[in-house]
């Protein structure tokens, strides 16, 4: 009898662990989906500025009026209007420009925008109440069609104090007498990019903050590919002014310079991107590719909370240049010295000016001041003012 209830405690202790273990199982299951879902922080800060950026580029325009009807702009053509500065290309996870888009369509109370960003693997599309207040044209539309029908239903009265005014001069010879009326409202081009100035033109700015850093870089081309059209490799940006500023762009490059021989020997803040570092010598001048001997381009890019900058070299000549044995790798090289002033800039745009150093964004648009005049016998005109003339007739 004791052995009996000795196994089924065993057999009921087994089945708990099996639970156990398969719980687990399921719960590490639900937290890979989660994570592979999860869209990264700096695709949720792009597609978030792309929809700002939008909005404000949407409110400086014409909108459809119809219900239905919708406007579109891609991420193509913000960048080519310079309303988005950059866009974090890493090599790796390339925004489509093309496919991304914000488009505004009317509802009957207001208007939808609907912001659509791909880049890479990720994607999504976010949508925002768009107010009919912040309509350009939608008010204008109004007031224009509410002006030209009080201009008929003026002009109707007018008429129709004529006509009363023909009659009883034909019976009474009286006049009436008319009251001049204004009505002066202003209109507004949309907001172009630009820091033109006048009399009839209105300003405004917004600002986004920036930082620079200088790296003395060392790159490095083995004598066997001397020959080839092009070699690339990658720099990492080890040390950055500040982390946040995360749209990157080269502001000058320079050559060598042998006045900057111990910058390059002493240089901490950037290294060799997934390549063997080779073993920089004392003295590298005479190892190094100057002005005459090798063109560039350069992509710098922000990737996972990480810098880089790809470089592509193009030799053109290795006259006066010696070889240097790098023990390292084992192989001759020549080395590839170039100075990089980088410049980092906020993704966030303001209108007030950022703490520290920062970049200004002018706009500018027309201004236009309209007026109406009519004359009426009645002693109030919805809209218009009386100036205080009068004429009989």
């Amino acid at each position: 009898m004791e052995d009996e209830r000795r196994i089924n405690w065993l057999s009921l202790f087994i089945k708990i662990v099996i639970i156990f273990i398969f719980a687990l199982i399921i719960i590490w299951l639900v937290s890979k989906i989660i994570n592979k879902n999860k869209l990264s922080e700096t695709f949720n800060n792009n597609i978030n500025n792309m929809e700002k950026v939008s909005i404000e580029y949407f409110k400086g325009i014409d909108l459809p009026l119809d219900k239905g009807k919708s406007i579109k702009i891609t991420l193509e053509e913000l960048i080519e209007k310079e309303l988005i500065v950059s866009i974090n290309n890493d090599g790796k996870n390339i925004c489509d420009t093309k496919n991304s888009y914000s488009k505004i369509t009317r509802e009957k109370k207001n208007y939808i925008v609907e912001t659509k960003l791909i880049c890479g693997k990720e994607k999504n599309t976010i949508t925002k109440k768009f107010d009919l207040k912040d309509c350009r044209n939608c008010n204008n539309s109004v007031e224009k069609d509410n002006s030209e029908q009080k201009e008929t239903n003026t002009k109707s009265q007018n008429k129709d104090s004529n006509a009363g005014t023909s009659n009883n001069s034909s019976s009474n010879n009286e006049k009436d007498t008319y009251y001049e009326y204004v009505k002066e409202w202003t209109t507004y081009t949309k907001w172009m990019r630009g820091s033109t100035t006048g009399t009839n033109i209105e300003n405004k700015y917004e600002y986004y903050g920036i930082d620079q850093k200088t790296y003395y870089t060392i790159g490095f081309i083995k004598k066997d590919d001397i020959n080839k059209s092009s070699i690339t490799y990658t720099l990492k940006l080890d040390n950055v002014p500040n982390s946040k500023y995360y749209f990157t762009t080269v502001d000058e490059v320079s050559y060598f310079n042998s006045n900057d021989e111990s910058e390059y020997l002493n240089e901490k803040n950037v290294s060799l991107y997934n390549n063997k570092n080779i073993k920089i010598p004392n003295e590298i001048s005479s190892y190094s590719l100057k002005y005459n001997n090798f063109a560039y381009k350069l992509s710098p890019y922000y990737r996972q909370g990480s810098f880089y900058v790809n470089v592509t070299i193009y030799i053109t000549d290795i006259n006066n240049v010696k070889t240097y044995y790098d023990s390292n790798i084992k192989e001759d090289i020549y080395l590839i010295p170039l100075k990089l002033n980088i410049k980092f800039a906020s993704n966030e745009i303001t209108s007030t000016k950022p703490s520290g150093d920062y970049e200004t964004i002018s706009y500018y648009r027309y201004v236009e001041t309209n007026r109406d005049v009519i004359w009426s016998t009645e002693d109030y005109v919805e809209g218009y003012t009386k100036t205080g003339n009068t004429k009989i007739q």
